[in-house]
């Protein structure tokens, strides 16, 4: 029985060590939100859509330079993510990154949130590396 006073708090204590060290992490990476994505290829692109549901068009496609797009790309790649929960009602951007294949994401901005299209998963950026104050440039 003395064996069991020890033994439970110290696991105890060894699984509430490990989930602070995960959560520390960061989360997600963007390979882990885009699944199987490679950065790598060649002329990666991306494409942003405003979403306005009051207009007949909800959809309007923004310029965006090349140069622009890297960094957006770049600052993407680089970002942390956490499971989240997410209104469909709030979407106001279509992004869609085009690398090995397409991956198409609806943002919520003030919300730093994003829904994957291909798997339904919800997720708020916790470290963005400036991707929403680019974002937010590119779309005045």
């Amino acid at each position: 029985m003395k064996k069991i006073k020890i033994i439970l708090p110290l696991l105890i204590i060894v699984i509430v060590m490990d989930f602070l060290i995960a959560k520390k992490d960061g989360g997600y990476s963007a390979t882990d939100v885009l699944e199987n994505a490679d950065f790598n290829v060649e002329n990666p692109s991306i494409t942003i859509h405003t979403v306005d549901t009051d207009k007949e068009e909800i959809y309007t496609q923004i310029e965006i330079p090349e140069e622009t797009q890297k960094r957006l790309l770049q600052a993407f790649e680089n970002a942390k993510f956490d499971k989240a929960t997410i209104n469909p009602v709030d979407y106001n951007y279509r992004i869609t990154i085009s690398l090995n294949t397409g991956y198409t994401m609806y943002l919520v901005s003030d919300k730093r949130s994003l829904t994957v299209n291909s798997t339904e998963e919800n997720y708020t950026i916790v470290n963005d590396n400036d991707f929403f104050s680019m974002l937010e440039k590119v779309t005045k």
